[in-house]
């Protein structure tokens, strides 16, 4: 569903920390920055939060969207949301506000229906919860209270959570960090669920930033939030940036013309946004094993015949002895691919060093340049 409203680029009009001012950052529906450590992402999504920027449209006239900010500080529920001052916490009162979209009033005249909204987004939540733990240990248990504002009720939602670990009944706040994260997204999913079930849309603008979705969370899940956050990107007057570290968020479903990916750098104490094929602050052996995944499906599904198909596949061969006194098999792909996979298990492969060992006979190893060399040889035959 494309949006009616679409914020087409942010511009900055106030510098704030290494983002300077005029700082210019142009939107699709899901944007996605990278970057390495301290590399300036945080710095502009606080720029955003503080609206010391301006939302631009395709005529370069103003928006104003609502900003619902899921900062990476306080993303975990168990940092004082528990407690019955949470509604004023950040969390909960970006979820509120998020959730005020969908038009639902609590207000005491409607007790009927706030019920039934209420029953819904449990039943929802729940069903979540139960489909990403593969288990019904994880629930939701809540009976409405007079105090009906949207931040008690999202602070309700996550205070009333407990969950079975070792046969016993436990509170939110003692449960692992991933469990935690888990109902983050369980929420966010019971709001799209319920977007789309109803398509209640009150025409407001809304952009999401949420920073590092990855922390704490297993693959699957990961794989789980990035769909979730697609899907909200995909409604209409919805749009979502990212800033992450893990190829999960940057890659899945990449061909989509609606999704962006940058790279920040600081250059001199200044942030700079690239926009280009590599993308930076993604753990390398990680991201390899990635682009080698994607080059290897694209590969396989090349005719023999094509030249293309060719230039590709001989960056797979290797001998039966991947051994480094073959010294061409570190310019192939599948040698490195090979030692990332058996490091650990095979007493004859070192894995990354800084340069070539002195005692290298009989071990395999990489440098990281070749690593480095080989993720951009991907990147670039990815995108020939």
């Amino acid at each position: 569903m494309k949006n009616n409203n679409v914020i087409k680029k942010i511009k900055v009009i106030e510098e704030h920390r290494t983002i300077p001012k005029d700082f210019v950052l142009e939107l699709k529906q899901l944007t996605v920055i990278t970057g390495e450590n301290n590399s300036g992402k945080t710095n502009f999504i606080e720029a955003v939060d503080k609206t010391k920027v301006e939302f631009l449209d395709d005529n370069d006239e103003k928006l104003t969207p609502e900003i619902i900010y899921i900062a990476a500080e306080n993303i975990r529920p168990s940092d004082g949301e528990c407690k019955s001052s949470a509604k004023t916490t950040g969390l909960i009162k970006n979820l509120a506000k998020l959730f005020s979209n969908l038009e639902i009033k609590f207000e005491l005249e409607n007790k009927g229906k706030i019920i039934e909204n209420i029953k819904d987004l449990i039943e929802k939540t729940n069903k979540n919860l139960e489909s990403f733990t593969g288990s019904d240990t994880h629930k939701l248990k809540i009976d409405p209270k007079d105090e009906l504002d949207p931040s008690v009720i999202i602070q309700a939602l996550i205070n009333k959570i407990t969950g079975v670990e070792d046969g016993q009944e436990r509170n939110l706040e003692v449960l692992g960090q991933g469990t935690q994260r888990i109902i983050v997204t369980s929420i966010l999913k019971a709001y799209v669920d319920i977007l789309i079930e109803r398509g209640n849309y009150t025409g407001k603008l809304i952009l999401i930033l949420f920073e590092e979705p990855e922390i704490y969370l297993h693959p699957k899940l990961k794989r789980t939030l990035n769909t979730t956050l697609e899907e909200i990107a995909e409604q209409e007057n919805h749009q979502v940036i990212i800033t992450t570290h893990d190829p999960y968020f940057v890659f899945e479903n990449f061909e989509g013309e609606e999704k962006s990916i940058y790279s920040f750098e600081k250059e001199n104490g200044i942030t700079k946004a690239s926009d280009s094929n590599i993308v930076y602050g993604i753990e390398d052996e990680l991201l390899f094993i990635f682009l080698y995944s994607l080059l290897e499906k694209e590969v396989k599904d090349l005719k023999t015949a094509e030249i293309e198909g060719f230039e590709k596949r001989k960056y797979f061969r290797i001998n039966e002895k991947t051994s480094v006194k073959d010294e061409e098999n570190h310019n192939f792909l599948i040698y490195i691919r090979h030692q990332i996979h058996h490091l650990g298990d095979n007493p004859f492969t070192r894995g990354l060093v800084s340069e070539k060992p002195k005692d290298c006979d009989g071990i395999n190893y990489y440098t990281e340049k070749e690593l480095a060399d080989a993720i951009k040889k991907m990147s670039k035959m990815l995108n020939a």
